[in-house]
């Protein structure tokens, strides 16, 4: 089963951090489920209980939050090699915060409560990895209160564009804008001065 090719960006995304053996990695994938997300579909809602935990393992997902006038307000770009759920909503079973949506066709491996809670109990290195990453994860949500008050918005979109560029072309503008919180003729202000000092 690890050798299959949808495992193959998993391996390499857990092996960045822990070796695993090839025992244990095929233990791990009996835990997560392939699936699909299309183009605007939802992965979760905001309001209703997150389901599942899931590893983009290709596409980009969304994730957002709507205020009580409807306005959204884009957390963050899930790009292939994330992760994406809200994992509060997962594990008390209380309504999540925010929505994902995929912005592309995507492919996910995903683990609902009970089997995420087992491949961490019961594969000794993804637990141990997942410590890592909680740990890393809350480092980075600090990092980014940080800059959101030190950095620029052309920073901000800058950063983005060098996790992902291919991808960053083909987010609706308005979208890349609310993450920026600014407004969408501020980021065509940013996208032009950035090409002309190319």
């Amino acid at each position: 089963m690890y050798s299959e090719p949808i495992y193959v960006n998993l391996r390499k995304h857990l092996s960045e951090m822990m070796h695993f053996s090839d025992e244990e990695f095929e233990q791990l994938c009996a835990y997560f489920t392939f699936t699909h997300l299309r183009k605007k579909e939802f992965f979760s809602v905001q309001g209703q209980i997150c389901k599942y935990f899931a590893f983009v393992n290709s596409g980009c997902v969304r994730a957002f939050n709507t205020n009580d006038k409807g306005d959204e307000f884009t957390i963050y770009f899930a790009f292939q090699n994330w992760w994406i759920g809200d994992k509060t909503s997962l594990y008390s079973q209380t309504p999540s915060r925010f929505s994902c949506q995929a912005l592309e066709d995507c492919e996910l491996l995903r683990a609902d409560k009970v089997n995420f809670e087992g491949a961490v109990d019961n594969v000794p290195t993804f637990g141990k990895w997942y410590q890592v990453k909680a740990r890393k994860s809350y480092e980075a949500a600090q990092q980014k209160l940080i800059d959101a008050q030190t950095e620029t918005a052309e920073e901000k979109y800058l950063k983005l564009l060098k996790n992902a560029p291919d991808i960053v072309q083909n987010i609706p503008q308005h979208y890349i804008a609310s993450y920026l919180n600014i407004k969408p003729q501020s980021l065509s202000r940013i996208r032009k001065n950035i090409s002309s000092r190319k």
